[in-house]
């Protein structure tokens, strides 16, 4: 993973983490999790790579299983207001044992590309990411056919594209999903990050949200798994009469 140009992660990736609200949580289950924020008003610095992050800890999640995870982010423009093309966001996960850390991009410049560098005017946002969703919120005005009036909402694919906010356009390759960290041990440090990358307007973090949920079989799996077992051991019932 290139981390060299990714802002803020030199001073959330390590040891002595800076500036973070700690929300210790054991969990409670041991198959999932859902910690957040609401109603909270976090200025988010004008045309600052260093930004704001949240940060928590989890405990007592069982190991080995994957995990499908959601991020829920809601942003408010304060003043004029920030361009939604201005943000770059990301989580960031590291493993209880502290030897493995990866990262989901969740917004990168959205709506940047070789025609339009700057991104979306739109601002504001209050929305879900999942991989499983059906649109790019990269290109969310593609799917809503134009500008936005007020905030973008609604459930979206993370933006994906780990690279340098001032190179990222629509057509990067999108390398960084949530679906990676859903295979880590799930214990450990947690990490939203936001940033305000360009000068001009101004907005504020008011809600977030993390959710982990364990992937089970269906039951309709289960059931074909137990016929399939059953139908196994009369066979070799038969044979050994």
């Amino acid at each position: 993973m290139n981390t060299s140009s990714i802002p803020g992660l030199a001073r959330v990736a390590g040891v002595g983490l800076v500036g973070l609200v700690g929300l210790a949580l054991q969990a409670q289950q041991t198959q999932g999790f859902t910690v957040g924020e609401s109603g909270i008003s976090q200025p988010i610095p004008d045309n600052d790579a260093s930004g704001i992050a949240r940060s928590f800890k989890t405990s007592g999640l069982e190991v080995g299983i994957p995990y499908e995870l959601t991020v829920s982010l809601s942003v408010e423009p304060t003043g004029l207001g920030a361009f939604n093309g201005d943000y770059y966001a990301y989580l960031l996960h590291e493993s209880a044992s502290g030897t493995d850390f990866r990262l989901a991009v969740l917004l990168n410049r959205v709506g940047s590309s070789l025609e339009t560098p700057n991104g979306y005017s739109d601002s504001g946002f209050r929305i879900t990411l999942s991989d499983s969703a059906k649109d790019d919120i990269h290109r969310y005005r593609v799917a809503l056919g134009g500008p936005q009036a007020g905030l973008v909402t609604g459930t979206w694919q993370p933006d994906g594209r780990e690279v340098d906010p001032w190179v990222s356009f629509d057509t990067t390759p999108r390398t960084a999903l949530l679906s990676p960290l859903g295979l880590m041990d799930p214990n450990g440090q947690w990490t939203l990050f936001v940033a305000d990358m360009e000068a001009g307007g101004t907005g504020k973090l008011t809600g977030w949200e993390v959710q982990a949920l364990a992937v089970v079989p269906e039951p309709s799996g289960l059931l074909l798994l137990g016929l399939g077992l059953l139908a196994f051991t009369v066979r070799r019932g038969r044979r050994s009469v």
